[in-house]
């Protein structure tokens, strides 16, 4: 066997959570997957997007391995970011917007995070924390559910989107973490529970198995995504499961803000 066909055999049995999103684009690519206030993907279009996100990540030097902190309310460019990370083989942080600076600077200088992605209500906390001894290199500015405009002097979500839309060429294992989420520290300084990508899509397929979830289900996302709730007991399953095209969703979307 040459060693072209055996490294794309090898690729072909990866399964990570980026590769969810992949698959299920490929199934049913003109399904709506998200919508957030004005914005709405096909899976299709997310797909090609996070690729993009992904490659522009790589260009600004996040490498695998690294630790990419988000500090935002729920959005369209968070749940993009976060299958984007897992695609390069980074691992995402999502943190409490509730937290003053001093301790989103702990999480953030704990967890090693070289990056940091901000929505348009935190910049200034953002600022603040990440000035503090963190490891944090660059801001990203991610946009809103509410239409702004990005400050002066930091990278955006859109500038991003001028990268190429292929997969990024990084090969992931599933025993790979895929991030890191922090107790709230009620009690003590917050703790990073490290995961897998194979257990945080065991978590999904339990979630969808116990909860009843459908591929005709429409999903709200109420609560924040900075929580493992959110991220992956909704988020996660819904890109999953992906309604399919002869579904009564048909005409509805996976994924809502409204």
């Amino acid at each position: 066997m040459s060693d072209n066909i055996a490294a794309t055999i090898q690729r072909a049995r990866e399964h990570s959570i980026g590769d969810l999103l992949r698959r299920s684009a490929k199934r049913y690519p003109g399904k709506t997957a998200l919508i957030c206030g004005e914005v709405s993907w096909t899976f299709a279009e997310m797909d090609a997007i996070c690729n993009r996100v992904g490659r522009g990540l790589l260009g600004l030097g996040v490498a695998k391995g690294d630790r990419v902190a988000v500090l935002s309310r729920n959005s369209h460019g968070f749940a993009a970011l976060r299958f984007a990370v897992a695609r390069i083989g980074a691992i995402l942080v999502p943190i409490n917007f509730m937290l003053n600076p001093d301790e989103i600077n702990f999480i953030l200088a704990n967890s090693g995070a070289k990056l940091l992605a901000v929505g348009p209500d935190f910049v200034e906390t953002a600022h603040a924390a990440a000035a503090k001894g963190s490891a944090v290199e660059t801001l990203i500015w991610l946009p809103g559910e509410d239409p702004a405009t990005a400050p002066d002097g930091i990278t955006t979500f859109d500038s991003l989107l001028h990268s190429d839309a292929s997969a990024p060429d990084v090969s992931i294992d599933s025993h790979d973490p895929a991030q890191i989420i922090y107790t709230s520290g009620t009690e003590s300084l917050p703790k990073g529970a490290i995961l897998t990508h194979e257990a945080v899509m065991w978590q999904y397929v339990s979630c969808i198995i116990d909860g009843g979830m459908a591929s005709d289900d429409t999903v709200l996302h109420a609560l924040p995504l900075y929580h493992c709730a959110q991220l992956d007991v909704f988020l996660g399953p819904a890109i999953y499961l992906a309604p399919p095209a002869s579904s009564p969703a048909s005409r509805c979307p996976t994924m809502s803000w409204r």
